[in-house]
């Protein structure tokens, strides 16, 4: 797959393993690699014997780590072993070293080579392509960043084997957003593709491609996010305030599943939806958010609506969702915090099993 960018076009592979995806690293003796710390575990451990140990930098893969307050070292640290401009870097990890990467190369040298292998599932269907960084400061989650995409992404469907049931469901939260945005018929197709899940194991990599290639659609159109692709936002709104509030203890797609449910039932209530479309969606969500709906039950509706009030999309005075008519037809519509939104939430939650 070749994505078009105004910054620069870069293309995603599928390889066997992390192993393969360094060895088609041209300039490997000038690679420096930022990795989850994690990896430095087994199996994966004997995948990175090919870089060189003092060029890797392991990472703790948390939100703390990705503040603004939290990069500097990252900087120093490269930069004092040596990263030149004829330098790359390799990111190898999930959504945190991705944006932690991204944003580092954009800024390091007024620009510097990158490579990223997305070692989860939401990292692979999604966060993989698109350019976006998104790095925390303060309480404030995800509002510095810019647009700065990898040169080559390596898909590995084969490392997400290892992923702990929560990780997968949470970059499947993302691939149902982006099959909802698509059409009715790519979220049935996604409904028989991931029918056994929970009692078998599905074959990960057809819903990973189809989900790049919806939001493919999107970021070539719109890759400074500046109109259509805000329809990306389908479900975050909501999502995020869902993380901030739990103070992260949802993992960031399950919290997108709520957060895709939440505005489903709000665009019904609203007249947007049809009437049963609510319901046909959440049937569907349930099984990948279940039981995380409990904590956001037990929150105080203020605390989810301040946490909203903090979400990028929102513009002086206004409160900014993304909204459905139904399969395919998203929109961004404003919503009164106080006349709309609040009763509708505390309606939703009660809903909410």
């Amino acid at each position: 797959m070749q994505i078009k960018s105004n910054i620069h076009d870069y293309s995603v592979e599928e390889v066997s393993g992390i192993r393969e995806a360094v060895g088609k690293l041209v300039n490997k003796d000038r690679v420096f690699a930022i990795i989850d710390k994690n990896l430095l575990e087994l199996p994966y451990k004997q995948q990175l014997e090919d870089l060189d140990p003092e060029r890797v930098l392991a990472v703790e893969a948390t939100e703390k780590q990705k503040s603004f307050e939290n990069l500097s070292w990252i900087f120093s640290w490269l930069l004092e072993r040596g990263f030149r401009r004829d330098c790359e870097l390799l990111a190898i990890g999930g959504g945190v070293v991705q944006d932690i990467s991204c944003f580092v190369a954009s800024v390091l040298l007024r620009g510097a080579r990158w490579h990223l292998i997305p070692t989860t599932l939401l990292a692979q269907c999604d966060s993989c392509i698109g350019s976006k960084s998104s790095i925390n400061i303060g309480r404030f989650k995800n509002q510095i960043g810019n647009f700065y995409p990898p040169h080559t992404v390596f898909l590995a469907p084969k490392v997400l084997e290892t992923l702990p049931f929560d990780e997968i469901r949470s970059g499947l939260g993302e691939a149902i957003k982006l099959h909802l945005l698509a059409s009715g018929d790519d979220f049935q197709k996604l409904r028989r593709e991931l029918s056994g899940f929970g009692t078998e194991s599905p074959d990960l990599s057809p819903v990973i491609w189809d989900s790049l290639r919806i939001k493919q659609r999107y970021i070539e159109i719109d890759e400074f996010d500046k109109g259509p692709r805000n329809l990306l936002n389908y479900g975050h709104t909501f999502g995020h305030a869902y993380e901030s509030a739990t103070s992260y203890g949802i993992p960031h797609g399950i919290a997108v599943s709520l957060g895709v449910a939440t505005a489903t039932y709000i665009s019904e209530q609203l007249s947007l939806a049809p009437a049963g479309h609510f319901k046909e969606v959440n049937d569907f969500l349930r099984p990948f958010y279940d039981p995380y709906q409990q904590q956001i039950k037990s929150l105080d509706i203020t605390t989810i609506v301040a946490a909203m009030k903090l979400d990028k999309k929102n513009t002086t005075g206004v409160m900014n969702c993304i909204l459905t008519r139904g399969f395919g037809a998203m929109e961004k519509r404003s919503i009164d915090p106080d006349r709309e939104l609040v009763p509708l939430l505390g309606e939703f939650l009660k809903v909410l099993s």
